[in-house]
């Protein structure tokens, strides 16, 4: 019979730092020493599927180019919190859906350029990019005439595949008028699913911010509550990778504790009804 072993022991110092530096340069999220508990049970939840009794042990494995490749998603994907809702932040969903969408619609049909491309970074279990769709389909009236596309990325595998799915239990259903969810959502195995209507708006990707994925050209992006991971450096840097992606003009969403001060002075701060957003700078 298979013993399923556990580590034995607290993770030492030396374990702790050679662990969270490598979260640090494989995504960028900095763990502060007081995060030491979250990190050793994260690590020891995956050391006990692996049947690993040493932190080292399972360092090592993590950083085999060959046979931890598949285990530093695993482990990656551990350490992420996927907490998200639909229509989340009501005053900034309101900034997109009555100053920023119309501006952005009516400078493109004045154009003839019907296209429009938003970024979910960030995307959890997809309640934000589907709440970017269902706003999508009710600014456009004339929504199939145009080009649309939404990226959704996330750095966890777990929470894209969920999000694919497009299910949801009532629960999660919270901030969805009824209207809209008898609009674009079915009844499906005690929840209710996305419509395709919704779905082919969506693409979703795997992505770590720490690196380009040459997706450039967006009129919108939101990344809300990520670079509170990151230190200060880091946030520089990610932030700069979503400004090379946005167009001129183009609006950047960022989580209501996190600022662009000291960080990007290449955007213009908008503030509308309580409901903030960037304005990328010509």
């Amino acid at each position: 019979m298979l013993i399923t072993t556990f580590p034995q022991q607290d993770i030492s110092a030396d374990e702790y730092h050679l662990l969270r530096d490598l979260v640090y340069a494989e995504c960028g999220i900095w763990l502060k020493d007081e995060k030491k508990s979250f990190l050793m049970n994260r690590a020891a939840r995956r050391m006990r599927e692996l049947n690993i009794s040493s932190y080292y042990r399972y360092y090592k494995l993590l950083t085999d180019r060959d046979a931890g490749k598949k285990e530093l998603l695993d482990f990656l994907d551990a350490l992420t919190i996927n907490e998200t809702s639909f229509f989340r932040n009501r005053p900034q969903i309101d900034v997109l859906s009555r100053k920023v969408l119309p501006e952005i619609i009516d400078r493109k049909r004045k154009d003839g350029r019907l296209t429009l491309k938003m970024w979910s970074a960030g995307c959890s279990t997809g309640q934000e990019p589907y709440t970017l769709a269902m706003i999508l389909r009710e600014s456009v009236p004339d929504i199939r005439s145009w080009q649309i596309k939404i990226l959704a990325s996330d750095l966890s595998l777990t929470a894209l595949e969920a999000a694919g799915k497009g299910l949801y239990l009532p629960e999660k259903l919270e901030g969805v008028e009824q209207r809209l969810l008898g609009m674009y959502f079915r009844k499906d195995k005690g929840g209710y699913r996305v419509t395709d209507e919704i779905k082919r708006l969506v693409v979703f990707d795997y992505h770590n911010l720490m690196h380009e994925n040459g997706a450039k050209d967006f009129d919108v992006i939101f990344c809300r509550n990520v670079l509170i991971y990151f230190d200060g450096q880091t946030q520089k840097n990610v932030i700069g990778r979503l400004r090379r992606a946005l167009v001129p003009d183009g609006y950047l969403f960022l989580g209501h504790s996190e600022t662009l001060q000291g960080i990007d002075d290449n955007f213009t701060f908008i503030h509308h009804n309580r409901g903030t957003a960037y304005r990328k700078k010509i």
